[in-house]
């Protein structure tokens, strides 16, 4: 990239986002090279366009943000949502956070979280009130963002880690009712989350956890924008506006999170963070964390204990160039997930960006490293005008790779007063993998909710009804959630699937962090059990595969969060397997 444009870059991203123009930057292919990806599948059935049916007004549920006209950046980025089994019943029920009165705020409106309980075919009961989960919406501590649902007591039930503006809150389930249990558990952050990841990175077989967050808004700020123009110019401001607040991090000793942020090196990093996802990206048995931060570089904290009970991660984001992009800049990086792409057996990633700038595609070369290929892989060039937020890998048509789901929203309510070419709803994404890593972007032709415009946030993948496809609920910011069901298997021959739920033992009895290798008609596929990944998002912890026709997976072999391995099979297809530690 030349001086030139490297400058006027960096000057864009210093304005206030309402007042970015719409300039002709356009991607480079400096440094992308094809990808070396896994030669062609001879097993491999021709790629099906995948048929989401969304269910509309299944869910009574209006987002409320809180807002006074003041444009806080609070309120314009809020979309969250968790699947998770809360009430014990074996299906997947659905949480949806909610805002808060910010400063200014005049008026009355329903700031309650909302749980819904899942009644089989695809209709939901909201058990707001009865389960106990809501924040009241009184203030800043009860602004939730986002969740996270780990069995943090290893009790055999789905617990809620509450990721708030102000003071974080954890929700102990009993059986289905939800009691705060922060002064207990510990973990109640302060500054504004905005994802929590729940890990055993020292194997001491129960979760620690990992805080994500964002900005030290200052509610007092004017807003942004060429408000010599009149109020209706006023704008979000770019996150540059405000100091970056660090991410924190807590040990789990006895049942209780201690803050050990400073003693393991988090405090001081401040990176505007948004979005996390695990993997054991090196393959060396240990699970890892990459977040993605914006408008400063990311973090890929490698974890680089050497005996169980020791903590030690350190920040190697730009070692493993996954810090900025190929240009050397940082990028407004929104949502992540790792996935293989390609079929080399180790987790490429994906990073979400804001208009001007492509979602980043890192290709995993192995060691350690990563080399972007965003344009290569075909994922970079139609996102370019895009505001990309929730982004999750699954296998949406059933053919053995994984696709790509992108919601996206610009973050400038006004945008269309100060660059008529954008709009602040924007269609959300389908790339289809052709199995190599290369993405054709398809969504225009899928129809339905896919022909749209929305301002989407969140995106979340489940089997919501346990059928054997993964569904997806997407956030939004003006409107509920879409609930899509995936009809792929059933409008098709119903090609075998897999399903596999991991129950481990102890503090981890979700098996965060572990990894699954299954072997089927003479080919293989990887997955980790991550729950938090996308953006605001926690997703089943089940994994999914489609098997090519295979009549069973000859062998499963699952790599415990602990270090452990052990082998399954023949396991049939058509069905979920528990697998229990051994």
């Amino acid at each position: 990239m030349s001086r030139v444009r490297r400058t006027a870059v960096r000057r864009l991203r210093a304005l206030p986002c309402a007042a970015w123009p719409l300039v002709a930057l356009l991607p480079g292919s400096c440094g992308d090279a094809p990808p070396g990806a896994a030669s062609s599948d001879d097993h491999a059935p021709r790629s099906r366009e995948p048929l989401f049916v969304e269910h509309a007004g299944a869910v009574d549920f209006t987002p409320q943000w809180g807002g006074s006209g003041r444009k806080h950046l609070t309120e314009i980025t809020g979309g969250g949502v968790a699947l998770f089994d809360a009430d014990g019943d074996g299906d997947l029920d659905l949480f949806l956070p909610q805002g808060a009165a910010l400063p200014g705020f005049v008026g009355s409106a329903d700031f309650r979280d909302r749980l819904f309980r899942n009644d089989g075919d695809w209709r939901f009961t909201d058990v707001t009130d009865a389960s106990g989960v809501s924040d009241a919406g009184r203030g800043i501590d009860d602004y939730t963002y986002a969740a996270a649902c780990p069995d943090f007591d290893g009790d055999g039930d789905q617990d809620l880690y509450l990721c708030n503006v102000g003071r974080n809150r954890f929700l102990r389930n009993d059986g289905g009712r939800f009691v705060d249990a922060t002064a207990e558990w510990g973990g109640d952050s302060s500054g504004w989350s905005t994802a929590a990841a729940f890990f055993d990175p020292d194997r001491d077989g129960d979760l620690d956890l990992y805080v994500v967050n964002y900005v030290d808004e200052d509610y007092a700020h004017p807003g942004c924008g060429p408000l010599e123009r009149g109020p209706e110019y006023r704008s979000f401001c770019h996150p540059d506006e405000f100091p970056p607040a660090d991410d924190a991090l807590y040990r789990n000793e006895g049942g209780r999170l201690v803050d050990v942020t400073r003693a393991a090196g988090i405090a001081g990093s401040g990176g505007a963070g948004l979005g996390a996802v695990l993997s054991d990206y090196d393959g060396d048995g240990d699970v890892d964390l990459f977040v993605a931060n914006d408008s400063t570089p990311n973090f890929l904290w490698r974890n680089e204990a050497r005996a169980a009970g020791e903590l030690a991660l350190r920040e190697v984001a730009g070692e493993a160039f996954v810090a900025v992009d190929r240009s050397g800049l940082s990028t407004a990086a929104m949502g992540c997930d790792f996935g293989d792409l390609d079929g080399d057996l180790d987790f490429d990633l994906l990073v979400t960006n804001l208009d001007l700038e492509e979602n980043t595609l890192y290709r995993n070369l192995g060691d350690g490293l990563f080399e972007d290929r965003s344009s290569a892989s075909g994922l970079g060039p139609p996102s370019f005008l895009w505001v990309g937020f929730g982004a999750e890998f699954f296998d949406g048509d059933l053919d053995g790779d994984l696709d790509l789901l992108v919601a996206n929203g610009h973050v400038c309510d006004n945008i269309h007063l100060l660059e008529p070419t954008q709009t602040f709803r924007q269609p959300p994404h389908w790339y289809v993998n052709d199995s190599t890593g290369r993405f054709t972007q398809r969504g225009a032709e899928i129809g339905g909710y896919f022909a749209g415009r929305y301002v989407g946030r969140g995106v979340a993948i489940g089997d919501l009804d346990d059928d054997g496809d993964a569904d997806a609920v997407v956030a939004h910011w003006e409107r509920g959630p879409a609930l899509l069901e995936n009809r792929t298997r059933r409008a098709g021959a119903g090609p075998a699937w897999l399903g596999i739920e991991l129950v481990g033992s102890g503090g981890n009895r979700s098996a965060l962090g572990a990894h699954v290798t299954i072997e089927a008609g003479g080919w293989r596929q990887v997955e980790e059990v991550r729950g938090t990944s996308s953006y605001g998002a926690f997703h089943d912890l089940r994994l999914l595969f489609a098997l090519r026709g295979a009549a069973a997976a000859e062998r499963v072999t699952v790599r415990w969060p602990d270090g452990r391995s052990s082998e399954h099979g023949p396991l049939v297809a058509g069905r979920y397997h528990r697998l229990a530690i051994p």
